[in-house]
């Protein structure tokens, strides 16, 4: 919500009559004194009134500069807002062109603060056959215009080659652009705000960008009279530290800080030039260089928020004082009965305004000690000391509301994490323990771990034997994670072993679950699945793929190397799809490990992968199948360091024995 009164000028101080002026009374008091003692007088009070003028001025200054930095904050955050609302809805519709569309149109219509949105979503990163999509929307005096980014402009016809799209969808950050401006913004100077667009769930590989524009007018507009104002030197900067807006229009777009500090020889703004870098807050007072001679100006400079944007405003001493010499000046016709009146006067009246700021204070501490029923008074006040208690009072039970429902959110969040526990070890229930199978004088030692990436997930194994001595064996990965990804789990294992127990090949058993799995599949979820069947008596191998990573062969003797399997498409899309094996043997001694992406795509802080070549290694050395996933998880845990893991981890792995001359 933006601030109501954030634009509105500042109140001008009632005018008093002359005749009640203490300026009045000073001229009629000097008439009883020496001039000696009317110099004395105007000494002490140049120099007594000096200091509390430039600190009352000062702490004014301070709440100028506030109040307009927290109007630029709350218009970039605004824009901040609707970029995350855009992309985490943009991400959830997918490449829908019409609804893309609809969405940008509203996210214009919602917020005045943004002229331009633009989306780009990269063939081929929602599906292999995905042509993607881009296009960018702004505002045109009383309607809109539209186009495709790559009809933009020359600089708009390649964007995936752009550093604005590199840096975008490189890191996982959202970021402020420097204004610019070109025919793809009018000709009018704007500022962007650029975040990349990911899949639904996933917070890695970018799949996309989305961008919305800011007039720099709007930022201009936002000061409102403060550029205006005679005397004060408002700037504001960008990320890159450049002067977006001056004083001195002369300055603005004509470079960096330090660009401009070198060109014009302003080495006093070393300290605003620093905290603008290190991101700080900054009050400190300098000398201007000026022709005969130099002026001392205080500097207030505020970051906005978590932008990167930067608000200064300088005050120069000389204006402040002017009004202290004007009325040193006047003040010589006063008296020191008059001075002594007033100081008598001012301290009468501070002690009452200081008074209920007392009893707001009391009620401050017991408030902090968690007492929020201690009783509040000056509510009914019609000064600024009631709008405070007001306030006050206001904020109190905003508290005690806010304390009682997270209370709630608590014991809720708690029933829901003992539900995710209960169906997490149900679904760890439906796979198979790890066991050793034999028939025909040949066994199989089969070994599985599944670590999901959160309570529940969709990575799943399951393996069975038949009575003609057949080994079934089967991995999976689900296209999403989570609740959705364990029921769809639950739903492919029952029918790939209906399907695999029907008899026939791998190939066949996937046929079958494909024609299935696409039977009210409204979600669009699918799952990719490798498949196998081992006769335990003759060592023959048959497997198939739907999409899945090829399995890893441990021969004895050899290094561990890919077994070819024919690839597929995933369980899930097409109701018609055609699977091819692959036939092979495995003599004794021979073991197999099969695995999900979550493996080789288990990323470490500084985002380096796994990867295929690190598996192969933990594989090389010879152990049994238990063993095996254990130590591939180890390595992958070693890895990963203290990243969050992205995705369900699973591993299968098989060792294949035969003993010569005994049977089932």
């Amino acid at each position: 919500m933006q601030d109501a009164g954030r634009d509105a000028p500042a109140q001008a101080p009632r005018q008093i009559p002359w005749r009640l002026s203490l300026r009045t009374r000073l001229v009629l008091w000097s008439s009883l004194t020496s001039v000696l003692l009317l110099v004395a007088v105007a000494a002490i009070f140049y120099v007594a009134v000096r200091g509390v003028l430039l600190a009352n001025a000062r702490t004014e200054m301070r709440g100028l500069a506030q109040q307009s930095a927290g109007g630029l904050s709350a218009t970039l955050e605004s824009v901040e807002v609707s970029g995350r609302t855009l992309a985490g809805t943009a991400s959830g519709l997918g490449r829908q062109p019409l609804d893309l569309r609809t969405l940008m149109a509203a996210t214009l219509e919602a917020d005045p603060d943004i002229a331009g949105v633009m989306v780009i979503i990269e063939p081929g990163r929602l599906t292999p056959d995905d042509p993607g999509f881009d296009w960018y929307r702004r505002r045109q005096g009383a309607g809109y215009f539209e186009s495709t980014v790559r009809g933009l402009g020359e600089d708009y016809q390649d964007y995936r080659t752009k550093p604005w799209y590199a840096r975008t969808v490189g890191t996982a950050r959202p970021w402020w652009g420097d204004p610019y401006a070109n025919d793809a913004t009018g000709g009018e100077l704007f500022v962007t705000y650029n975040l990349p667009l990911f899949r639904t769930g996933e917070t890695a590989g970018a799949i996309g960008m989305v961008s919305l524009d800011v007039p720099v007018r709007r930022l201009r507009n936002q000061l409102g009279e403060l550029l205006a104002a005679p005397g004060l030197v408002p700037m504001l900067f960008s990320p890159e530290q450049h002067v977006v807006l001056h004083a001195d229009p002369s300055l603005e777009m004509q470079g960096r800080l330090g660009e401009l500090m070198s060109s014009r020889g302003r080495a006093d703004l070393a300290p605003l030039l620093d905290a603008l870098q290190r991101r700080l807050s900054l009050e400190f007072s300098h000398e201007v260089p000026r022709a005969g001679g130099v002026e001392h100006h205080t500097t207030f400079a505020l970051p906005l928020g978590d932008s990167g944007w930067a608000f200064a405003l300088g005050v120069p001493e000389e204006l402040i004082l002017a009004q202290l010499r004007q009325v040193t000046l006047w003040g010589l016709g006063g008296g020191l009965l008059g001075v002594v009146l007033c100081v008598l006067a001012v301290r009468r009246r501070a002690g009452m305004i200081a008074r209920p700021i007392e009893d707001l204070t009391d009620s401050a501490r017991h408030l902090a000690r968690g007492e929020f029923d201690y009783p509040l008074g000056h509510t009914a006040r019609r000064d600024e000391v009631g709008v405070m208690a007001r306030a006050f009072d206001s904020a109190r039970t905003s508290i005690k509301q806010q304390i009682r429902e997270i209370a709630e959110m608590a014991s809720e969040r708690q029933k829901l994490e003992s539900e995710l526990d209960i169906a997490r070890d149900i679904q760890l229930a439906m796979l198979p323990a790890p066991r050793t199978v034999r028939h025909g004088g040949g066994e199989a030692v089969l070994g599985a771990l599944l670590k999901p990436a959160k309570a529940v997930g969709g990575d799943f194994y399951t393996f069975f034997d038949t009575l003609d001595g057949q080994l079934w064996f089967v991995i999976g990965d689900v296209s999403d994670k989570g609740v959705p990804a364990a029921l769809f789990m639950a739903r492919t294992v029952t029918v790939l072993e209906v399907a695999a127990r029907l008899g026939g090949s791998p190939a066949r058993a996937l046929a079958e679950s494909a024609r299935h799995l696409v039977e009210g599949n409204d979600t669009c979820m699918f799952a990719t699945v490798a498949c196998g069947k081992l006769d335990l008596a003759t060592g023959a191998l048959e497997m198939a793929s739907a999409g899945h990573e090829p399995p890893v062969l441990l021969r004895r003797g050899a290094a561990p190397a890919w077994l070819p399997v024919p690839g597929g498409p995933p369980l899930g899309f097409e109701a018609g799809a055609v699977f091819e094996s692959w036939t092979g043997r495995l003599e004794p001694g021979d073991g197999l490990v099969l695995y999900t992406d979550g493996v080789t795509e288990a990323f470490d802080l500084a985002n380096v992968p796994f990867g295929e070549q690190r598996l192969l290694g933990v594989l090389g050395e010879a152990r049994g199948a238990a063993a095996t996933c254990e130590a591939l998880l180890a390595a992958v845990q070693a890895h990963a360091g203290e990243a969050p893991q992205s995705d369900d981890i699973t591993l299968l792995a098989l060792c294949y024995q035969r003993a010569a001359g005994k049977e089932d």
